[in-house]
């Protein structure tokens, strides 16, 4: 019987963990040619930019990208290793890439699920939880990943700074095609298109594991952050938002894991 309680221990602490996993837009390159298609893999792990395994195609609710043209879907993604890929199309100038999956639900023993969103700062939610009287009942949330990347091009091409209309979305402030190494990227977080004050925003490049993220800053009043980028290569920035839940009757949350992913020259 101890033995059995340990596994679903180690299963529901892997199931934590998993959950708790960033989701990245990742390219084969970020600099690009007009019309001439780029891959593009949506990757989750500990690791950026690395995959430990692909979503499934039925998971997707939308992928599309973004030019000076409307939104065009991308289709035909398919799985590949542990990555889900699909080829895009990029336009002149900046491209913007997006992807979001559907809500999928996890139930998580208290211990568990009190110690994942410990981790990720969500202390209003710990204390609603006691608020509730909850503190010590398993977590039930529902998680959707919702993410964003930049390919850059020559030439004149989507409005950085238009919101996609994301449910919880990392605005760019500052042009991601012109971002050099000394250079600070000012983003806005938006939740259902209004600004998220208060939220811890992530940023981080290859290398780093887990959530020792080497950029931790929280939005303003307005929804703003900055983060400064202090070498060259592929960087992302992430946030979690996470509001009681009232579209699912199996869940007591409902959360949204939401990447920006983009170079720094």
């Amino acid at each position: 019987m101890r033995r059995a309680i340990r596994i679903a221990g180690l299963i529901l602490l892997a199931a934590g963990s998993l959950v708790a996993h960033d989701t990245w837009l990742v390219p084969t390159q970020f600099r690009v040619t007009p019309g001439q298609p780029v891959q593009v893999a949506l990757n989750t792990s500990e690791d950026f930019p690395t995959s430990e395994g692909a979503p499934a195609p039925e998971r997707i609710a939308r992928f599309d990208t973004t030019t000076v043209a409307p939104r065009v879907p991308v289709s035909c993604y398919r799985v590949e290793g542990k990555s889900l890929v699909a080829e895009v199309t990029p336009g002149p100038g900046l491209t913007l890439v997006a992807a979001v999956t559907h809500p999928r639900l996890i139930v998580l023993e208290a211990p568990v699920f009190t110690e994942y969103i410990t981790e990720e700062g969500l202390e209003k939610i710990v204390a609603e939880r006691a608020q509730r009287g909850e503190s010590d009942k398993p977590g039930r949330e529902r998680y959707s990943k919702v993410t964003k990347l930049a390919l850059c091009a020559e030439g004149e091409g989507a409005d950085f700074r238009q919101p996609l209309g994301l449910q919880v979305e990392i605005v760019p402030e500052t042009n991601p095609c012109e971002l050099r190494v000394g250079d600070t990227l000012r983003v806005q977080v938006l939740f259902e298109g209004r600004p998220l004050a208060g939220v811890r925003v992530g940023g981080g490049y290859a290398g780093v594991h887990g959530h020792h993220y080497p950029v931790w800053v929280k939005t303003d009043g307005e929804g703003r952050a900055a983060i400064p980028l202090d070498r060259a290569g592929a960087w992302f920035v992430r946030t979690l938002h996470m509001i009681p839940s009232t579209e699912f009757e199996d869940a007591d949350w409902q959360s949204w894991f939401s990447t920006l992913t983009f170079e720094v020259r």
